[in-house]
């Protein structure tokens, strides 16, 4: 039991490390992406944290069994390089035994990603897509920046005001302009407009 423990300790340490590794990887990643889309205004920056918290579940579930692999690839290796498994095998253990020490930190790991992959995972993702797709956070007149033309993706509305005041949200001198589809023609317009209050 005590090598089942040594083993096991090994290889969850080995898995949590490289983990969290690829996690801080593909999480910087993906939020820089949505950093660019909030700089542009296709975003509101208020929901950008807690749009990636949402989907942490998601990469966890991808990035667990890779984890484990290389966990144990690291584990085993240094029992190689340090002579341990010489000295495991002088004492009658066998590499089946080993393997099936080795399924006990996999069990885990197996069992975790069932429960995010079942549970946890889609409940992320069906909240990080409401705030994604809530017009009062993604599209709406809270994207806009003072002095600056931003242009939606879906709708191709180009949006543009001289002063935003950051008390009351009143906005000066705003220019909003919209191409019909297929026809070739805009529509554009000014108007002092009140920036919608959260």
């Amino acid at each position: 039991m005590k090598i089942l423990g040594y083993l096991a300790r090994d290889v969850l340490l080995h898995t949590t490390a490289v983990s969290f590794t690829l996690l801080v990887i593909i999480f910087s990643g993906r939020f820089v992406k949505y950093l660019a889309e909030a700089a542009v205004g296709n975003l509101a920056a208020d929901i950008l944290l807690p749009v990636m918290f949402f989907r942490l579940p998601g990469f966890l579930e991808l990035i667990l069994p890779l984890g484990l692999f290389i966990g144990i690839l690291m584990a085993y290796g240094r029992l190689y390089v340090e002579s341990e498994m010489v000295v495991l095998a002088a004492c009658g253990v066998s590499p089946s035994r080993l393997a099936l020490y080795t399924l006990v930190p996999a069990a885990l790991v197996m069992a975790l990603v069932a429960l995010l992959s079942l549970w946890v995972t889609p409940l992320g993702a069906t909240q990080s897509r409401a705030l994604l797709d809530d017009p009062g956070a993604a599209q709406s007149l809270q994207t806009l920046t003072e002095g600056r033309f931003q242009r939606r993706k879906d709708s191709g509305l180009v949006s543009y005001a001289q002063t935003i005041s950051p008390d009351t949200g009143v906005m000066r001198s705003v220019f909003l302009a919209q191409q019909e589809g297929g026809k070739g023609r805009n529509r554009s317009w000014w108007s002092p407009l009140r920036k919608r209050a959260r």
